[in-house]
């Protein structure tokens, strides 16, 4: 038999090196992210008076996301964070998932090594940015980071310690009151990603409640519960913001139920149609990763009677799919618009773990089915090459790299120069124009533009206007 145990090991090693790699690309070029856009006018809020007091302040007048200020007011207690802070996310994001991975081995006694779970885990996190459609926003912006990707790395760690806590039966009231309160700060981050974990957190509520009846089912309820109604307050409470005035169309107003359904359902398909088509090979790669690395586990694993009910896996995980995208895109229905790029990133995160999903199902059917030796020979050289995969997809990060080290390069510069007109006694700057990039506004030619504002009382100038300069004068506002 060819796929023996040492050879899944080392395969799974070699996807490990490949994810580890790639991901390692995105993380680096976190280090040439700068402030832009809404940085700016978020750091200019930290500046007034306490955290606590410049959060009530942004809900009331410009955000219903009502714990965004605290994340952000953290992250400045390190100098440069700006530029680590996207690796963090990245290293802490496949932390939490391996350890959720983890804790349900222990919790299933699946015997899976470190290998595959880690591998699990890096696969997740590495389709999920490959596939976003504007991965700057996501990963590299802060506003968009902290909204988007921030919560779906809580939910990670909230996740697998709720498992762990249920595992070892080791849950009391005061523990459930500590997810409720971690699940109303963490629903306080984004509207999308609040809606999407009530989905979620019903759906295992209701798994469990009619479903489980081991000695885990009461625990498990209790935390849930817990963490739903955390969810829900959450939600409630972006709902019912004064700030929401300033999102909906004062033209129509706030839409009616049954058109927020409507828009929903019309997104969600539309999503799931373009994803599908726009994205086949990252897709057809992940099938194969998951089902090939799934077929080699099962095969050499003592058999049991098949399970026939996995057949119903291949129905129930699209339709689970396109309920937790109907989810995510609810809000912004409700805010009379087709989900923006970074928006739409936790929807391929879900589409990435479905598909991830049916490839494992695939795999376990695959392994009951009696393939000549050839066939398995050719199953082990298949699961290499889609194990590097992942070193192909290095090509789309790295093509940014010139641009992201100048823009860093320029801006740094650019930045000492206002520091030293400050100094020198100018209030109203007049400084060279950087390119925007992926959709984020930078510093404009009009002074009272709302991103030149945020930034004079960022630096505590007057006015800043920033002129376009040619590319044969800029060495004589920068040094190369």
């Amino acid at each position: 038999m060819p796929s023996s145990n040492k050879t899944l090991t080392y395969l799974a090693w070699l996807g490990v090196l490949a994810a580890t790699t790639t991901l390692a690309v995105y993380a680096y070029l976190g280090f040439f992210s700068r402030y832009m856009a809404d940085d700016y006018c978020l750091l200019v809020d930290l500046q007034l008076g306490d955290i606590f007091t410049a959060s009530w302040n942004k809900y009331l007048f410009s955000s219903n996301r009502f714990s965004n200020l605290f994340v952000l007011g953290f992250w400045e207690l390190f100098p440069q964070n700006i530029a680590f802070v996207p690796a963090v996310h990245a290293v802490l994001w496949v932390g939490g998932l391996y350890w959720l991975f983890a804790e349900l081995n222990k919790l299933f006694g699946l015997k899976l090594k470190f290998p595959i779970l880690f591998l699990g885990a890096e696969t997740l996190v590495l389709f999920s940015f490959f596939t976003a459609p504007n991965i700057f926003q996501v990963l590299y912006w802060r506003p968009g980071q902290v909204t988007y990707l921030t919560p779906l790395v809580f939910f990670a760690f909230v996740t697998a310690w709720l498992v762990n806590l249920v595992r070892k039966g080791r849950v009391s009231i005061p523990l459930a009151f500590l997810f409720a309160f971690l699940a109303f700060f963490i629903g306080g981050l984004s509207e999308t990603l609040g809606a999407l974990h009530i989905a979620i957190l019903s759906l295992a509520t209701a798994g469990v409640f009619f479903f489980d009846r081991s000695p885990c089912r009461k625990p498990a309820l209790i935390l849930l519960i817990a963490l739903l109604t955390g969810a829900l307050a959450a939600l409630a409470a972006m709902f019912l913001a004064p700030a929401n005035a300033i999102r909906i169309n004062a033209e129509n107003g706030s839409p009616a139920l049954s058109t927020v359904l409507f828009r929903t359902f019309e997104y969600s398909f539309l999503f799931l149609r373009i994803a599908v088509t726009t994205l086949p090979l990252p897709s057809l790669a992940l099938l194969a990763v998951s089902s090939l690395m799934t077929m080699l586990l099962l095969q050499d694993q003592p058999k049991v009677r098949f399970e026939a009910r996995v057949y119903w896996l291949f129905l129930l995980v699209p339709i689970l799919l396109y309920g937790l995208v109907f989810a995510s895109f609810a809000p912004s229905a409700y805010g009379q618009s087709y989900p923006v790029e970074r928006v739409r990133f936790p929807a391929h995160f879900i589409l990435t773990a479905a598909l991830t999903a049916l490839g494992i199902c695939a795999g376990y059917v695959l392994s009951y089915v009696k393939f000549p030796a050839a066939v398995r020979y050719s199953v082990i050289a298949l699961a290499f090459f889609a194990l590097l995969y992942p070193f192909w997809m290095m090509r789309q990060p790295l093509a940014t790299y010139e641009f992201r080290r100048l823009f860093a390069l320029r801006w740094d510069e650019r930045e000492q120069m206002i520091h030293e007109m400050k100094a020198s006694g100018e209030q109203d700057l007049v400084i060279p124009a950087l390119d925007g990039y992926e959709g984020t506004k930078e510093l404009d030619v009009r002074p009272f533009f709302w991103v030149n504002q945020c930034a004079a009382r960022y630096y505590g100038v007057g006015t800043i206007t920033a002129i376009s300069v040619e590319e044969e004068d800029v060495l004589n506002y920068f040094s190369e």
